[in-house]
């Protein structure tokens, strides 16, 4: 059933996101075509950082169709319709949820690819005399060869995978107790008030978490080492390090999750359709 549900949402979806991805489409091709062309390293780094860019703005501008979709789809006119079908409510949110990730990470991918083939390109055009020799002035001031930046890119796309779905159950978590008394009467208003708190106050508590539980790993030119205190592991390196803490994100991850649950019981027992 669950299947069927997100087949359905996914369609009933396309016809909002289409033009999104059409646009969006036509602007990287051109971009990347204008690129080719070129001979310029500073056109072809322009043009690479300009795509990336355009990605990630339609990464935040698809999440907040998707939470219009999904106000409109629950608890608009489409609502009464929603509601009444035989299913669990909790099947109908994360279905909705599910659906709604998917438009975004398929974004997030492009946008990801983007930045992979643009890191190519670069390298194609300065050749890998040039990057080894950028690495040798990076190091030289202190800063991590391309190998930490690289494992520190894939820690980063995790840690943005989830802070999505967080963003995304926050924002579902506002519009579902907009749509509640006495919080209705603040509208709009209150949906943004209550997403910003709900995302702020479990970025904050994961933080502390994070700190009285640092386990990650740190990351060094030569070693990866795992451990329960990267503060304490980090000190005992005399080269460069990088400390990646995975504590923060699985909190945030678990807070996500757990955010369902009141989306789920306001929506069945709170929640005015309009």
């Amino acid at each position: 059933m669950f299947g069927k549900l997100l087949k359905n949402d996914l369609k009933s979806q396309v016809h909002s996101m289409y033009p999104i991805f059409f646009v969006v489409g036509i602007i990287v091709i051109i971009s990347e075509i204008f690129i080719s062309v070129s001979h310029s390293f500073a056109v072809k780094g322009f043009g690479g950082l300009a795509v990336s860019a355009s990605l990630l703005f339609t990464c935040i501008f698809v999440l907040i169709m998707v939470g219009m979709l999904f106000s409109k789809t629950m608890y608009g006119r489409a609502g009464y319709l929603t509601l009444t079908l035989p299913v669990k409510t909790s099947s109908l949110i994360w279905s909705k949820t599910v659906s709604g990730l998917i438009w975004i990470f398929t974004v997030f991918g492009l946008f990801v690819g983007s930045l992979v083939l643009f890191i190519v390109q670069v390298k194609d055009f300065a050749g890998e005399e040039a990057l080894t020799s950028a690495e040798m002035i990076l190091t030289l001031f202190g800063a991590p060869t391309f190998k930490m930046l690289y494992i520190n890119c894939i820690y980063l796309i995790f840690d943005y995978i989830i802070i999505v779905f967080l963003l995304t159950q926050a924002l579902y978590l506002g519009i579902t107790l907009s749509r509640v008394k006495p919080i209705s009467k603040l509208g709009l208003l209150g949906a943004l008030i209550i997403f910003m708190v709900t995302f702020f106050a479990v970025y904050i508590i994961t933080r502390g978490f994070s700190r009285i539980l640092p386990m990650g790993m740190v990351v060094t030119p030569e070693t990866i080492t795992f451990t329960g205190n990267v503060l304490r592991t980090a000190g005992e390196f005399e080269s460069k390090t990088l400390i990646m803490v995975f504590t923060e994100p699985i909190f945030r991850l678990i807070f996500a999750v757990l955010i369902h649950f009141p989306i789920t019981y306001f929506t069945k027992h709170k929640v005015n359709v309009q």
